[in-house]
C-alpha cells in the first residue's frame, strides 16, 4: 500500500548496497517501482535479511511508516518465525537460547559473559522434524539480533546448515550442497503504521528446504521433459 511493502527476498541477496555490490534488493524494488514515474520512490528498510537467508522483509515507502516500524522492531513486537535446518540431532524437542551478542574484532557476533558488554538475544526453538545427520527447526525470535539464530545454534554445536561463517567444518551435510543457508523467515507479523491493523504475511518453504525434507538432493535440477511422440 502507500506506506509500506513486504518482499519475499530470494537467497543470495543483499539487502542494502555496500561499497562491492550495489545490486540488491532494495535497488531492484526501487526499479520496480519506479516505473514509468519521474521521480525514483522513496524507500526505507525497517529490518534486514543475511545475503544467504531467504523470506520475508517490510519496507517502508514513507519517513513516517519507517519509524513507526522500526520502533515495533526495536521494542520486538513483530512476529518473526524462520524455518531452519540445524546440524545434527537437537538433544530435545524444544527450547531456547538466551545470551548476551557482542562483535568481536573479526566483525562475527559472539556470546560475551562479560558485565555490561553485548546486547540481550533470546531465541526459542521448536524442532518439527528429524533427519539423519540434521534436525529441522521452527525458530521464533524473542530478539531479533544480527546474526541471532546463526550464532546460537553454532555455539550450541548444531549450526544452520550451510553457514560457513561461523562453523564451515560442521555445518556441513551430504545432502545440503547448495552455497544457501538453510534458513528462511517464513513468517512476519507485525502492525500496520497507519491503520493499527494486525498483519501476517506468510512464505513458503523453498524448493531447497523441500527437497532435503522429503529425502531428495537440494542441489539437484529437476529433469526436462522429453519430447512426446
Amino acid at each position: 500500500d502507500s506506506c509500506l511493502l513486504v518482499v519475499d527476498k530470494a537467497a543470495g541477496v543483499l539487502t542494502v548496497p555496500n561499497h562491492d555490490e550495489p545490486d540488491t534488493l532494495l535497488g531492484a524494488v526501487g526499479t520496480f517501482l519506479g516505473r514509468g514515474r519521474r521521480h525514483p520512490p522513496r524507500l526505507f528498510i525497517v529490518h534486514r535479511l543475511d545475503r544467504d537467508t531467504s523470506g520475508l522483509l517490510v519496507i517502508a515507502r514513507t519517513e513516517e511508516a519507517a519509524q513507526a516500524l522500526k520502533a515495533q522492531f526495536a521494542a520486538h513486537q513483530p512476529e518473526r518465525v524462520y524455518c531452519a535446518i540445524v546440524a545434527g540431532r537437537l538433544p530435545v524437542d524444544a527450547g531456547s537460547y538466551r545470551s548476551r551478542l557482542a562483535t568481536d574484532s573479526a566483525l562475527n557476533q559472539r556470546s560475551t559473559d562479560q558485565p555490561g558488554a553485548g546486547k540481550l538475544a533470546i531465541t526459542h526453538y521448536r524442532v518439527t522434524r528429524r533427519l539423519p545427520g540434521a534436525t529441522a527447526v521452527e525458530v521464533r525470535l524473542e530478539t531479533g539480533r544480527r546474526n541471532q539464530i546463526r550464532v546460537h545454534f553454532s555455539e550450541a554445536g548444531h549450526p544452520v546448515l550451510g553457514d560457513v561463517r561461523y562453523t564451515p567444518e560442521q555445518a556441513r551435510h551430504p545432502r545440503w550442497r547448495t552455497r544457501r543457508l538453510a534458513l528462511h523467515a517464513a513468517v512476519l507479523g507485525f502492525t500496520h503504521p497507519l491503520t493499527g491493523a494486525t498483519l501476517r504475511f506468510e512464505s513458503p518453504l523453498p524448493p531447497e528446504f523441500s527437497h532435503m525434507l522429503e529425502g531428495k538432493d537440494p542441489s539437484a535440477r529437476p529433469a526436462r521433459g522429453g519430447r512426446r511422440g
